[in-house]
């Protein structure tokens, strides 16, 4: 999609208190792919192929740095759905010929130590004004955690899946090389099971969303993820229209 394209997809900014929220323009991507390197790879580099095919989500104050980051890319249909960064990880050959726009997400990050509420709240506006603007029938995108030892997750798949698995028609197969399987672990889930998921999965199952059955390790970031679906057609009127009402557009 083409920059001009997005600015008229997205709209004006959303501004919340003196920080705004608006998509990022060339200018921007030095200081956009910085922050994603100071957050996923100890001030490495963090650049894909993916880059280029994506619009970026710009936040912070206007004149200052970037404080949040996330990418997005619109697939609309199975075989551009196939081609996209989830679909290296997870076997999505079910999701693709399900049809219906797909939007995936990615690279979701905050300047560490600056993830405040009135940050993470302007975030969320973003994404729910990606969502709904695009008409995507589902959302998409792998959730880390940050560890490359996910056996010590294993409260945490446990409750995933016994709690939050998607339908069967959808759910990805397994593709990756190495993957803990939920159905290896054999601890249960616990009150406290809930405080190992990262703060983006549970605001992602707190709008209905699912997992797959497995989780991937990803040597290259140094984490391992769950592929994370929110079906945006199939949510109740009454979170649609919160979500609108967070995004500063008019409800449906």
């Amino acid at each position: 999609m083409a920059q001009a394209d997005g600015d008229r997809l997205f709209g004006a900014p959303i501004v919340a208190g003196t920080r705004v929220a608006r998509l990022a323009g060339p200018e921007d991507m030095a200081g956009v792919l910085a922050l994603r390197g100071r957050a996923f790879r100890a001030g490495a580099e963090d650049r894909d192929d993916y880059d280029d095919l994506s619009l970026h989500l710009w936040i912070g104050r206007p004149g200052g740095p970037a404080e949040a980051t996330l990418r997005f890319r619109r697939h609309g249909d199975g075989a551009a759905l196939l081609a996209g960064y989830a679909a290296r990880h997870y076997g999505l050959e079910a999701m693709a010929a399900a049809g219906g726009e797909t939007l995936e997400l990615g690279r979701l990050c905050t300047e560490p130590g600056a993830g405040d509420a009135d940050l993470m709240r302007l975030l969320w506006a973003g994404v729910s004004r990606v969502a709904l603007v695009t008409g995507a029938a589902r959302m998409i995108g792998c959730t880390s955690f940050h560890t490359r030892a996910p056996e010590a997750l294993d409260p945490a798949w446990a409750l995933l899946m016994a709690r939050h698995q998607g339908p069967a028609a959808l759910t990805p197969t397994r593709k990756a090389p190495e993957v803990r399987a939920f159905e290896a672990v054999t601890a249960a889930p616990t009150p406290e099971a809930a405080q190992l998921l990262p703060g983006l999965l549970r605001a992602y199952l707190s709008m209905g969303g699912w997992v797959s059955d497995h989780a991937v390790i990803d040597r290259d970031l140094g984490t391992c993820h769950v592929f994370t679906c929110v079906e945006i057609d199939r949510m109740p009127p009454a979170r649609r229209r919160a979500m609108a009402q967070l995004a500063a557009i008019a409800p449906e």
